[in-house]
């Protein structure tokens, strides 16, 4: 089982440019909305990247496997590299796992960890933890899948243009995606079944 990711180096920038906010939602182009246009396209990432179980702008994240085994599927992606998997031997010694051990299969949403040919995995003390460090994200910004930049741009415009989500006299919950934003997120969203 996997632990909760934690993003160790933050995105440098969002995925769109407060001008390309500013434009879709037709906000002065002046800078003067520039710190609500960027918020509320944060809030709209990182919605998504908890929809799809994916990383849109490149991060640093480490995360904790109980075994071997999770490797198998890693909970995060895309991957770009394996920065290091870490874990500690049967005498107490934290180690790094050499790559001559292992495969990083890293294509599409599907990232996973293997054994090479003829290799075991090590053993480690009972009750510890296997550490993976690793570069997500598809990458830089612009390099996203244009239908998950244009869900960003419809939620972010939504929260820009609707700021307070409780309105007097109706019951409050929870906001659901629109329906586009379903569909735009559909073919890039993590089946972790």
């Amino acid at each position: 089982m996997w632990g909760e990711i934690v993003v160790t180096s933050a995105p440098a920038s969002e995925p769109l440019t407060a001008l390309q906010m500013a434009a879709h939602c037709r906000a002065p182009d002046d800078g003067t909305d520039d710190d609500a246009l960027n918020d509320a396209q944060a809030a709209a990432r990182n919605h998504v990247e908890a929809v799809t179980g994916t990383r849109l702008v490149t991060q640093t994240v480490v995360v904790n496997a109980d075994g071997w085994g999770d490797l198998s599927v890693l909970p995060i992606a895309p991957v770009q590299s394996d920065s290091s998997i870490a874990y500690v031997d049967v005498d107490g010694t934290a180690r790094t796992l050499a790559g001559t051990i292992y495969e990083a299969r890293l294509e599409g949403l599907a990232p996973s960890v293997v054994l090479k040919h003829g290799q075991v995995w090590p053993p480690v003390q009972p009750g510890s933890r296997i550490t993976v460090t690793a570069v997500v994200g598809y990458g830089e910004p612009g390099w996203q899948p244009q239908a998950v930049l244009h869900a960003i741009r419809l939620m972010a415009a939504d929260f820009y243009a609707n700021r307070e989500t409780v309105q007097v006299g109706s019951v409050s919950g929870r906001i659901p995606m629109s329906a586009p934003v379903e569909a735009l997120l559909a073919n890039h969203t993590r089946s972790l079944t």
